[in-house]
């Protein structure tokens, strides 16, 4: 139970950081004195379109906590919700692919090629996480079967 605590703490944290960050990059884009880019626009779209869908993650982690503290991790609603997880995190990827003509932009402001490539790291990383989650998900269904399996014989 305390490890829940402590799990769900540090989650609303992160949601905290995350809604400050974007709340200040709006306020930043909204009062800026000279003409911004129109890359700028569509990055602070991307980025509240991804802040968005990470808290609606956080919400279902959060009832996957709740499964944990009632000892009801292997069942077919775990199952559903990590599928929800797995289709929330593909669309962070996908939505996130709207920050590259920003890196592009500055990489030619700066003449500096390996923005790009950091710009693509640095988009593959939801990916990343749509993969190990799939992965997740497949051991999570796994898990369930073998407990299905086990109630049979019992």
């Amino acid at each position: 139970m305390t490890k829940t605590i402590f799990l769900r703490i540090t989650l609303w944290m992160i949601v905290g950081v995350a809604l400050l960050f974007s709340t200040l990059l709006g306020v930043q884009i909204i009062t800026a004195e000279n003409q911004l880019l129109i890359e700028m626009y569509i990055a602070a779209a991307v980025f509240w379109i991804d802040v968005l869908l990470a808290i609606w993650i956080a919400l279902i982690l959060h009832k996957m906590l709740r499964l944990i503290d009632k000892k009801e991790i292997f069942t077919e609603t775990t199952l559903h919700l990590l599928h929800t997880i797995q289709k929330l995190t593909l669309s962070i990827s996908i939505v996130s692919i709207g920050l590259m003509p920003l890196f592009v932009k500055a990489a030619h402001l700066d003449d500096a090629p390996g923005l790009v490539l950091f710009g693509l790291g640095i988009l593959s990383i939801p990916f990343a996480v749509f993969v190990f989650v799939s992965v997740l998900k497949e051991l999570m269904h796994q898990a369930v079967n073998i407990q299905k399996e086990n109630e049979l014989t019992i």
